[in-house]
């Protein structure tokens, strides 16, 4: 079953009623309303648009509006309580009913919470296994985290996976107002502990229905997805051959003496490669040898996580 630690839902604009329009801002074109909006960003965040220029109603917020049931984040079971949260908040009514079956997913952030260890072994081992490096690039996120994301122009076709570890982020000064405002925080930390995040986020229409293989984005075909597109972005974005350790030969062995000998400074290693060469020789080819060899060496090196089996 798939979860969710963030949604962004447009339905019909007649299932919003008894506006407080003193917390909502007004937006308007030489008297015209455009939209009514209302935002907050603690202790969750939550935006609620009437947009009358278009005819519809946007809601837009994150797992942490169920509070002390943040942990089950949001899916199939909780989806109706994210909107009647909404409702508990005293600035206007929503029809949960009518939204619940009649509206369409239009952003979402793919959440799953896994225990797997040190969030440095794997950042080293995303890092050193990228399936192609000129398509796939990482970024840092915040201080212990990795972002994976493909290179394309095209926001269809952007792919964009988080991966971070959920107990220290909590912690963080941002949270506080969360955590804060909900009975259980020592709980919340307390099963967050020693969990990795694995979060894609999917910000297209399109995106959500090739991802979730779903025929359309209605919040029902969403949430009874049975696809993992975590794991399919991992598939494409991470290779692992690593386990597979290429047998070596005596050549192989020789060169990594020499490898050893300068400390695997390359510079060095070419320096050597020139001194003991024919003049003759290819330094170009001579080194690519060398540089295969301490790639291989640097990879089987790595930590031996398999992260597609974590999520799978």
């Amino acid at each position: 079953m798939l979860k969710f630690d963030k949604m962004k839902l447009v339905t019909k604009i007649d299932y919003i009623s008894d506006i407080d329009y003193s917390k909502f801002i007004l937006n308007s074109k030489e008297d015209s309303i455009l939209y009514y909006k209302y935002q907050q960003e603690r202790p969750f965040y939550l935006l609620v648009m009437v947009n009358y220029q278009h005819n519809e109603l946007v809601l837009e917020f994150t797992g942490k509006i169920l509070l002390d049931n943040y942990t089950n984040l949001i899916d199939i079971y909780t989806a109706k309580d994210c909107l009647s949260q909404i409702n508990r908040l005293g600035i206007c009514h929503l029809n949960v009913d009518a939204i619940m079956v009649d509206c369409n997913v239009v952003k979402c952030d793919v959440t799953k919470d896994i225990e797997c260890g040190s969030m440095q072994d794997i950042i080293t081992n995303v890092r050193q296994n990228l399936s192609n490096y000129k398509k796939w690039i990482t970024r840092p996120y915040h201080k212990e985290g990795i972002t994976i994301e493909n290179v394309v122009k095209t926001p269809r076709y952007k792919k964009r996976l988080i991966i971070y570890d959920k107990a220290k982020e909590l912690q963080s000064a941002d949270n506080r107002y969360f955590l804060n405002a909900v009975s259980n925080p020592n709980e919340i930390l307390s099963y967050f502990y020693d969990k990795t995040r694995f979060e894609l986020n999917i910000n297209t229409m399109d995106q959500i229905r090739n991802l979730l293989n779903i025929p359309n984005n209605t919040l029902s075909a969403v949430l009874a997805s049975k696809a993992n597109p975590i794991l399919s972005v991992i598939d494409e974005a991470i290779k692992y051959n690593a386990c597979q350790q290429r047998t070596m030969t005596l050549r192989d062995y020789e060169h990594s003496l020499l490898l050893k000998e300068c400390d695997y400074d390359m510079s060095a290693v070419e320096a050597k490669v020139r001194a003991l060469s024919a003049k003759t020789t290819s330094i170009t080819r001579v080194m690519k040898v060398y540089k295969d060899l301490y790639s291989q060496i640097q990879t089987e090196a790595a930590p031996n996580i398999d992260i597609r089996a974590l999520v799978a």
